[in-house]
């Protein structure tokens, strides 16, 4: 949304699926002191990082590579499987990313229909040829933050074809639980062609700081490493991803709030008729009652002139008549359903 907010009201961004929550005090820490040696480098292997990721995840370090946010991390897996006119498998509404990674590589995407906005386990198995290399899977989903079921995840990787790698994207992970990761993380362990990746930008509130990791088989390591940015990951964004790591009480209470308000805000929407998909994510997918792509256009612009709340106005086909927006602190929360009364009336 561009322009002055017309009331001169504080503009509330809820668009980029970011955490509400600024850095606890201990992480504002953690970056202050890193910012006074700027002049040096981070480590390039993110040797702490890794360590504390691994314990807190029951992983081993030395299978774990870091990057700036998970973003790089899939552009590395990609780059290291897929080249010129090579497929890459995703579901129908499948993260944009997948689709800027496919065009970067001249590689051809195969987007598979999907079930109630659900990723359909047959029919990304139906849909591997001999020139697909490569399935990305982001199970809880974004943009439609539903949740392929984790028995069909399972299914998924028993099934592949060996020489096709899966990378199961987990941004959203947290906000399932983290049992749920930790089951998915077995599958890198019992698998040698599944990937797992992770982020630092939802859950632990880092989006601004790019840091993010992936879980990989062995024999993959050096290959990611060897595409991988050296040092892509500052010295800043490991320290505070180190420290957030080891505030597990905050987090967890964080996430809570975010269930808590996605579950009120859903209620509160469908009291005045509007349907939203249903969330496994710190984001939410809302239709109004008609389905009109331009009334949703226009709730957008009304979001905005009436209580400076930006969202996310989705146009991909088959989505043109949603809009996105995060689940923010409960009075943003409770601003935005307030300003969707309005508009109805």
């Amino acid at each position: 949304m561009s322009g002055a907010q017309p009331k001169g009201l504080p503009v509330i961004n809820m668009s980029f699926n970011e955490l509400p929550f600024g850095p606890s005090p201990a992480v504002s820490a953690a970056i202050d002191a890193v910012t006074t040696k700027a002049n040096f480098y981070g480590n390039p292997s993110c040797q702490a990082l890794r360590e504390e990721i691994g314990q807190c995840n029951g992983l081993d370090p030395e299978a774990i590579v870091c990057g700036n946010g998970s973003e790089e991390l899939l552009d590395v897996i990609a780059r290291n499987f897929v080249r010129y006119d090579d497929e890459i498998v995703i579901s129908e509404f499948g993260y944009i990313q997948f689709a800027i990674i496919a065009n970067r590589l001249a590689a051809r995407l195969v987007k598979v229909p999907e079930i109630e906005f659900t990723t359909d386990v047959e029919g990304l198995l139906s849909a591997i040829t001999a020139k697909t290399k490569l399935v990305f899977l982001a199970n809880p989903n974004n943009p439609t933050a539903t949740m392929m079921p984790e028995k069909d995840v399972v299914q998924l990787a028993e099934k592949m074809p060996k020489d096709v790698v899966l990378v199961i994207d987990l941004a959203y992970g947290e906000f399932t639980g983290f049992d749920y990761c930790a089951r998915v993380h077995d599958l890198v362990r019992r698998f040698e062609n599944v990937v797992v990746a992770r982020t630092f930008s939802k859950a632990y509130g880092l989006a601004g700081l790019r840091v993010g990791w992936c879980h990989a088989p062995d024999w993959m390591i050096p290959r990611l490493y060897a595409a991988r940015g050296m040092g892509s990951v500052n010295a800043v964004a490991q320290a505070a991803a180190l420290v957030s790591l080891r505030e597990p009480d905050l987090v967890n209470a964080r996430i809570a709030q975010i269930i808590a308000e996605r579950d009120r805000v859903a209620s509160e929407l469908s009291e005045l008729g509007l349907s939203c998909l249903p969330s496994q994510t710190n984001f939410m997918l809302t239709m109004l009652a008609d389905g009109d792509p331009e009334q949703a256009e226009a709730l957008v612009a009304h979001l905005f002139d009436d209580a400076g709340i930006v969202v996310n106005r989705t146009r991909e086909k088959g989505l043109e008549r949603y809009i996105r927006f995060s689940l923010s602190l409960p009075e943003h929360n409770t601003a935005l359903v307030q300003s969707v009364k309005r508009f109805l009336r």
